[in-house]
């Protein structure tokens, strides 16, 4: 056991005595609380999902098609079903992160992002695409969402929705750089090369910044979450009264809020990627130029980082359920405006209110799970609820896909995407925080 990385056991043990049990660690003597360097972590790490992200794959599919010698919807089937077979992946993912620590799994998912990328440098058929594709999607669109969002959820608790929002701009941050990136590696390299660039690039950012800095829990160093000072303050008081609730996944799963937030977070996952992987088309059946469609893109990045700073500020002032509801009506908003684009102006509002509704639900969706079921467990009921939302992406482009082949329009698609936010509000509303069930003899 490395040091400042201390069993859960002994993590129990610190916290039922009411203190940290305090744990030598040179690293963590900061003049400034050490949840902060936790927070740059994981936002690198957020940052190096991107080899798994829908974004960077974008790049690189033109190079499938024809040089693989696949069709277009034979690569968009085999996406699918390695990003479903990823959802699955992740209950498993879950479960080792409780396990193994937030530190022990970076490092692990930053050499198999690694591995991974070089895989996808040498598949020459569908089956080893497929492959590819469900290894990357695991790793990046899970595990490094999922690990990273988890380890600021433990170290913050009364800050945990700023926090959280700023966990988030590594993520932003990605969206904007790695695409550019993937296409100068592969002008350089050829597409081949640009995927062993991405590798040695995951390694660099993930495995050392991991390896040194990243600790399990403040407990596990002798800290409280904050930085509060312990049974001084009645913040302290309250947070570690606030984070004796904590569920196993057994008894998570037997509440009915669990299903309901699982329910509340599919609408902005499966219609988010829908629009976003139909956007050019369209907007074109609009008649915008591809130029404005993809411009829209640099629109929703910026506004998907004020929704998130605006959630983390009302998350630590308003239940959060009401915010995942509001956050239903400002996606429903934005899938309407689509019937109304008829200038160019039209479809940045649309991406205005897109980007900014996305980012905010994303960021109260984050914040409600330790709230709800607390901290010690919370890696296993994260793989649970992010299968749903993973599940649910991996869904998305399919409404608009049907109604296109079948109508020659995007109409009945865009209104079954309208109709579904506002009942995942409805269902956000009825998920009042439940009660952690009493120990029998």
């Amino acid at each position: 056991m490395t040091t400042g990385d201390t069993s859960k056991a002994d993590v129990a043990d610190a916290q039922a005595k009411g203190s940290p049990r305090p744990v030598p660690d040179r690293t963590v003597r900061t003049p400034f609380f050490y949840g902060w360097v936790i927070l740059a972590v994981a936002a690198i790490a957020n940052f190096g999902s991107a080899p798994g992200q829908t974004y960077t794959f974008s790049v690189f599919l033109g190079f499938f098609v024809d040089d693989l010698g696949l069709s277009s919807t034979l690569v968009s089937t085999l996406y699918l079903a390695g990003s479903l077979t990823a959802a699955v992946l992740i209950i498993a993912v879950g479960r080792a992160l409780d396990w193994l620590g937030s530190r022990l799994m970076l490092v692990i998912i930053g050499a198999l992002m690694g591995l991974g990328a070089i895989w996808m440098s040498r598949v020459s058929d569908a089956f080893s695409l497929y492959v590819g594709f469900a290894v990357l999607r695991t790793l990046g669109q899970g595990s490094l969402s999922l690990i990273p969002s988890t380890l600021v959820s433990i170290w913050f608790v009364r800050r945990r929705g700023r926090a959280l929002a700023l966990m988030a701009l590594g993520g932003a941050a990605a969206l904007g750089v790695f695409p550019a990136l993937a296409d100068s590696l592969v002008s350089a390299f050829d597409w081949r090369g640009a995927w062993m660039g991405i590798a040695f690039i995951a390694w660099g950012l993930i495995i050392p910044a991991a390896a040194i800095f990243a600790r399990r829990s403040p407990e596990s160093v002798g800290l409280l979450p904050d930085g509060d000072d312990p049974g001084r303050t009645p913040a302290a008081r309250s947070t570690r009264r606030t984070e004796t609730r904590s569920f196993t996944l057994r008894q998570a799963m037997r509440t009915r809020a669990l299903w309901l937030l699982m329910l509340a977070s599919s609408a902005q996952s499966l219609v988010g990627t829908g629009l976003g992987f139909h956007q050019v088309s369209l907007l074109s059946d609009r008649g915008m130029s591809t130029a404005t469609a993809t411009g829209v893109f640099g629109v929703s990045a910026p506004m998907m980082i004020v929704g998130q700073f605006v959630s983390g500020f009302l998350a630590d002032r308003f239940p959060i359920r009401y915010l995942i509801a509001f956050a239903q009506l400002l996606i429903t908003g934005a899938v309407l405006l689509v019937f109304i684009i008829s200038e160019p102006w039209h479809a940045y509002v649309y991406g205005v209110a897109l980007g900014f509704g996305s980012g905010f639900v994303m960021n109260s969706l984050l914040a409600v799970w330790p709230q709800y079921f607390g901290r010690e467990h919370l890696g296993s009921i994260r793989g649970v609820s992010h299968f749903a939302t993973m599940a649910a992406a991996a869904s998305g482009p399919l409404p608009l896909a049907a109604a296109f082949d079948l109508i020659g329009n995007y109409t009945y698609g865009l209104l079954a995407y309208a109709v579904l936010p506002p009942l995942c509000g409805i269902a956000a509303l009825m998920a009042t925080r439940p009660a952690l069930p009493q120990l029998r003899r």
